[in-house]
């Protein structure tokens, strides 16, 4: 996989091949420094590892066989760094790979890919905002000798009589345990929406729902109150339990050098927590320079108590 992110470049022949380039893009290739060289001819680079999904899109002229394709792509090389590793790698082989996954195993040795929680994670939540604050990111190098601190800001929390914090693989623990006796507190008033888009779905298991799936809720908009109404037309106030499934897309001119630091833009300014995913993504060049028409759709999962 180290190879696969350096670039080869691929000459690509046929009327209007701008058309050939577009169609990459919406399949999910990376295109980089195209340069028209005719009217029927260009030149662009990819990614390593996409080079083969580009010949299942458009073959080689000398492999099409009876396969007939308006057009063709013929292979150049790595270029740059690329191009001095794959000479390397033919000539070392196996030895330079085995050190060069050694390099990247002890480097990824110290980053964090996960969080674990023993004994309760009932504070999940406050847990990784603290983290956050005290520079403990996922994916990201792990900042060893705050441990103690963190444990100590854990144990201000409501009813917790026992925490710790440690590194493990690339795994972080945190270990918590509550007094039996203590009372958590529950998050109060209705269930507002924080993202815009289609309700999928909606488990309530103490409050009243104000929408149904399908319903289109907006930011801001209250999608569960935190009452209950009794036969006789009573009120009674309540704490909400409740998890919603918000199907979201976001869509916006991003001003950016390349289509990756576009998206990384993108992202960012959603601000997704652990529990959302993002579904699908495009990025294409607008008009303009430097700015990219960004399309992401993502699924929000917002909770309350749950």
């Amino acid at each position: 996989m180290l190879f696969g992110n350096f670039k080869e470049t691929l000459l690509l022949e046929g009327m209007m091949p701008e058309r050939a380039l577009l169609r990459l893009r919406r399949a999910g290739i990376g295109v980089y420094k195209a340069k028209k060289l005719e009217k029927t001819k260009l030149i662009f680079r990819v990614k390593h590892k996409d080079v083969q999904k580009v010949f299942t899109i458009y073959p080689n002229s000398c492999y099409q066989g009876a396969t007939y394709s308006p057009y063709t792509v013929q292979r150049l090389g790595a270029t740059g760094l690329g191009k001095y590793l794959e000479k390397a790698k033919s000539r070392v082989g196996l030895p330079l790979g085995g050190l060069l996954a050694l390099i990247v195993l002890l480097l990824a040795d110290s980053f964090v890919f996960a969080v674990e929680f023993v004994g309760t994670d009932v504070y999940k939540r406050e847990t990784y905002e603290l983290l956050e604050r005290n520079g403990v990111r996922l994916f990201a190098p792990y900042k060893e000798g705050n441990e103690d601190g963190i444990s100590a800001q854990l144990l201000r929390l409501s009813g917790v009589e026992y925490a710790s914090v440690h590194k493990k693989g690339h795994r972080l623990i945190v270990e918590l345990r509550t007094s039996p006796f203590s009372s958590l507190k529950f998050e109060q008033g209705a269930m507002q929406a924080k993202h815009t888009g289609e309700l999928i779905a909606l488990t309530v298991i103490r409050g009243t729902p104000l929408k149904k799936l399908g319903d289109r809720v907006t930011a801001g908009e209250t999608l569960v109150e935190d009452r209950f109404y009794t036969q006789d037309g009573g009120q009674v106030r309540v704490e909400i339990i409740a998890r919603a499934c918000i199907s979201c897309v976001y869509e916006a001119k991003i001003v950016a050098t390349s289509e990756e630091e576009a998206f990384a833009k993108a992202y960012l300014s959603l601000s997704l927590t652990e529990k959302d995913r993002v579904d699908s993504h495009t990025v294409l060049s607008a008009k303009e320079k430097d700015v990219y028409d960004v399309t992401v759709r993502y699924t929000a999962i917002e909770t309350v108590n749950f």
